[in-house]
């Protein structure tokens, strides 16, 4: 069996894992292996920093010791900035550098583990990726990750993705499912950048596809909300604190340094409060330690209004299943173990009380990863004389909103755009549309198609800026000049690591080929 090395690139930790002589069909058993070291088992810091003073850049625990100052130049968060630059003292950094500088440094050290335990290294990676990431996002990060190399130099190959919701339901599926009785679960993942939900279908006897191959694991839905994860939580800390302290603080003119130090003290603090009624953190301000009294009572009476935002979407997705309620509801990612958010749902969801689990904080992502990516044999493509072919994957994934183009409906008056939707949400994952006829608008080599993807369920078609977000700009060489109303068509295809394709073709002559189009992506930052 090869290695895969199950990924979690957390906006405050990366965990990495492996699992060895799971059952390659229910993806059940195995022994799991942490690919973090001993004193990382919180996971490694996926920060990056940069300043004049230490003159290099430090990633991971090295960015965040007390020699990495100024904190401000520590960078976090960094799934939420894809494509976003910021000057470090005078240094423009590209987060996606940062993203591939610390997806590099994990995956060198989960191979040190790898090897020092079990003499096997792998560029092979099964990366799971926000519930609330569009198909562009998705892709973007999985280019990212493939830049990043081993110590010989070899790039990492992306071998599978899942949403991250997703992965902790597996994980949990086949680690505890004891009968064969089918199972539905929900995953509740408030993690440090996102919150993302997830419901899965365990068939621990298997159900077969149109095509004859068997899946154990039905992903039935994803949702999110982009914007809400602990650093949001992190900012209601700060406020209280600013609000709690032993002496006045004139937040204006407090140096950047002191600024950064309360941040650190308010992630510091939310996190003692799951397991204590009362913290009582200091920081020095203008060369003083100033003590701050929270109360549990005090931050959940703040926090509240952002919890009950997940738990609406909590009683949504259970709502919009009625024939597929969840046995369970599982609380992963490090910001869901606050006492609040249980108690929160309880209240919402009385049915679920006593079946609401805390679930691995910080492993379950990765450890789903992992039984997903894993595989029997890699197909080499280029390989002599045929190749073993990979076992189908036992997870059937879908799409969660509709994927489409933007076209002129010239029948109508004033000619408005619509979307005419390719893929629709619920699709299952690998998938390719049907054609969709088109013309060219002007004389030219090209064609320009706009593609968008729905930011809600059964979106109106022709409220674009209300429904739609832009994803990608794509273009179609024809070879050669065509005019105005040149005929061709189009199609979407969506490959097993679920991965966008736009192909489209000449219908002025019989048999031509489909030729990829060329794509950029649009809108890859969540703010």
């Amino acid at each position: 069996m090869s290695a895969v090395i199950g990924l979690d690139f957390g906006n405050y930790n990366v965990y990495a894992s492996y699992i060895q002589d799971i059952d390659m069909d229910t993806r059940m058993g195995g022994i799991v292996h942490d690919l973090v070291p001993a004193d990382s088992r919180g996971g490694i810091p996926s920060v990056y920093f940069y300043s004049k003073r230490v003159g290099k850049v430090l990633i991971g625990k090295n960015a965040v010791k007390r020699n990495a100052i100024p904190v401000k130049n520590q960078l976090r968060y960094l799934k939420r900035y894809l494509d976003k630059t910021v000057d470090l003292d005078g240094k423009m950094v590209a987060y996606n550098d940062a993203i591939v500088e610390v997806v590099q440094h994990c995956i060198r050290i989960a191979n040190k583990q790898l090897f020092s335990g079990y003499q096997i290294t792998t560029n092979l990676v099964s990366l799971s990726y926000p519930a609330t990431y569009t198909c562009a996002q998705k892709e973007r990060l999985v280019q990212l990750v493939e830049k990043a190399t081993l110590e010989d130099g070899t790039h990492v190959k992306v071998f599978g993705t899942i949403q991250e919701p997703a992965a902790a339901a597996l994980d949990y599926c086949a680690s505890f499912i004891k009968d064969m009785r089918d199972k539905t679960v929900l995953t509740y993942d408030l993690g440090g950048g996102t919150f993302d939900l997830a419901l899965l279908a365990a068939y621990p006897a298997g159900k077969k596809r149109s095509d004859g191959s068997v899946y154990y694991y039905d992903v039935i839905n994803t949702r999110g909300i982009g914007d809400l994860g602990g650093v949001e939580f992190d900012a209601i800390m700060y406020d209280l604190l600013l609000k709690k302290a032993s002496i006045p603080i004139d937040k204006s003119k407090l140096t950047n340094e002191e600024l950064a130090n309360l941040k650190i003290a308010a992630e510091d603090t939310k996190v003692e409060l799951s397991n204590s009624d009362e913290e009582m953190p200091q920081v020095v301000i203008g060369g003083e330690y100033v003590d701050f009294d929270i109360k549990r009572k005090e931050y959940e009476q703040m926090a509240r209004p952002l919890v009950r935002k997940t738990v609406e979407a909590t009683v949504k997705i259970i709502e919009d299943h009625p024939n597929q309620k969840p046995d369970v509801i599982l609380l992963t990612g490090g910001a869901s173990q606050m006492p609040l958010i249980k108690e929160e749902l309880e209240r919402a969801l009385p049915e679920y009380k006593g079946k609401i689990l805390p679930y691995r904080p910080n492993e379950a992502i990765s450890y789903g990863a992992a039984r997903f990516g894993t595989v029997e044999a890699i197909v080499d493509p280029n390989a002599q004389g045929g190749s073993q072919k990979k076992s189908t994957l036992p997870v059937q994934n879908r799409l969660t909103y509709d994927l489409g183009v933007r076209f002129i409906d010239s029948t109508k008056e004033g000619r408005p755009y619509y979307i005419h939707a390719y893929l629709k949400a619920g699709t299952v994952i690998p998938c390719e549309s049907e054609l969709v006829p088109s013309w060219k608008v002007e004389a030219g080599r090209c064609s320009s198609f706009t593609v968008f993807e729905a930011n809600k369920n059964n979106p109106d078609s022709l409220k674009i800026d209300q429904d739609y977000i832009q994803i990608m700009n794509v273009e179609i060489d024809h070879g050669r000049i065509v005019p105005a109303e040149h005929p061709h068509e189009s199609r979407m295809v969506i490959d097993e690591r679920g991965l966008l394709t736009i192909e489209a073709r000449d219908k002025s002559a019989p048999n031509l080929p489909f030729v990829k189009a060329q794509k950029e992506l649009q809108n890859l930052s969540e703010f």
